[in-house]
């Protein structure tokens, strides 16, 4: 199944609902859909705008459950994606519900046909702000791929400024780390004085295949053999530690057809 792209970024994911929690109230509060529309509009700017409250946080319980997953298995794709939105659904009409049943708002209505004829016709036409949300979202990732990023050693005049999808790998050398990028197409490699873990964090998009090694994922061609990746001009063990970790790969489209036999 394709992958896609998926940004983690919880900034950017609490922005996505908040722009739904505030659709949904102004929809409700505005446009006053159903018995809405028996009530003053005075009396539904005091209860109505609890349901946009309501999908706001049900999407925000989802961010690190989503984060957890793509950072466990390195991939997203259509079925996730699908996946995430059942049970952001889930959790929202659940939410609403037990809101419409309270003394505030006092509802009479059982849950099939308040799922039925009030949240789910409600629900398809916010389907549409939350799923071009998210695109939006998620097409950022490619942007923020082909940003500079700057990598920095101990000593003043090691510092190394080059765009992200440059990158191919990182590894130790004693007290040193020596990185491998492209410039031009050509392969170049960089001694900076700092550790293997500062790297890590400053470009987290990295991915450990070694104790020694990082790789871009997105410089991944193949597996050579069972324990060993090749990159882009560049090959680089893997370690039964990260093995499992590192299977994800596979997934990438420059790949081969040739995956190695887990052992």
């Amino acid at each position: 199944m394709k992958s896609l792209n998926l940004n983690t970024s919880y900034k950017h994911h609490t922005i996505v609902a908040f722009i739904i929690g505030v659709w949904l109230a102004l929809f409700l509060v505005l446009i006053a859909p159903f018995d809405a529309s028996d009530l003053s509009f005075l009396i539904r700017l005091q209860i109505l705008p609890f349901y946009g409250v309501i999908t706001f946080l049900s999407y925000l319980i989802l961010i690190p459950v989503q984060n957890v997953i793509f950072k466990k298995i390195r991939t997203w794709n259509i079925a996730l994606e699908i996946a995430y939105i059942i049970v952001y659904n889930i959790i929202a009409l659940v939410g609403c519900y037990l809101y419409y049943k309270t003394d505030i708002i006092n509802g009479t209505y059982q849950f099939q046909y308040f799922t039925l004829n009030i949240y789910y016709p409600i629900f398809f036409v916010l389907l549409a702000v939350l799923v071009f949300s998210r695109w939006f979202l998620n097409k950022k990732v490619e942007r923020i791929e082909s940003e500079k990023i700057f990598l920095k050693g101990d000593n003043k005049l090691d510092v190394l400024q080059i765009e992200l999808s440059n990158l191919i790998s990182v590894s130790s050398a004693d007290n040193y780390v020596e990185i491998n990028y492209l410039k031009d197409g050509i392969l170049i490699k960089k001694l900076l004085r700092t550790t293997l873990k500062n790297i890590h964090s400053v470009v987290p998009s990295l991915v450990q295949v070694h104790r020694s090694h990082l790789i871009n994922p997105s410089q991944f061609i193949d597996w050579k053999d069972s324990s060993t990746l090749r990159l882009t001009q560049v090959e680089v063990p893997v370690s039964k530690k990260y093995k499992k970790d590192v299977l994800f790969l596979n997934h990438s489209p420059q790949k081969s057809n040739h995956s190695p036999q887990s052992h």
